[in-house]
């Protein structure tokens, strides 16, 4: 098969007429003031859900997200301290009289 498929056409022509367009709102100032806008209300009712989310979840007797995220940072805290005791002992027992 030669040549482009049948449906590049129309769209390298909706891409010229829209892509100019686009560029010129995504550089915009009022763009950036939007999604700045829209990124601190996302962050601001996130929090409010993961907080009422937290209180449920408490109510219940159940873990919530951040339980078992502050859980997962000790754990891995503490297989880094295991990990480094089973090296410092396996140096000692390679070198019984601290050689």
């Amino acid at each position: 098969m030669t040549g482009k498929p049948f449906w590049r056409k129309p769209y390298d022509a909706a891409d010229r007429a829209v892509a100019p367009l686009a560029e010129a709102l995504v550089r915009s100032g009022q763009f950036a003031t939007a999604a700045a806008a829209i990124f601190d209300l996302r962050r601001t009712v996130g929090h409010g859900v993961n907080g009422v989310a937290s209180r449920v979840w408490h109510l219940v007797n159940l873990p919530a997200g951040t339980d078992v995220h502050r859980l997962r940072t000790q754990i891995g805290a503490l297989d880094r301290d295991v990990r480094r005791l089973s090296l410092q002992l396996e140096q000692r027992r390679g070198h019984p009289h601290g050689e």
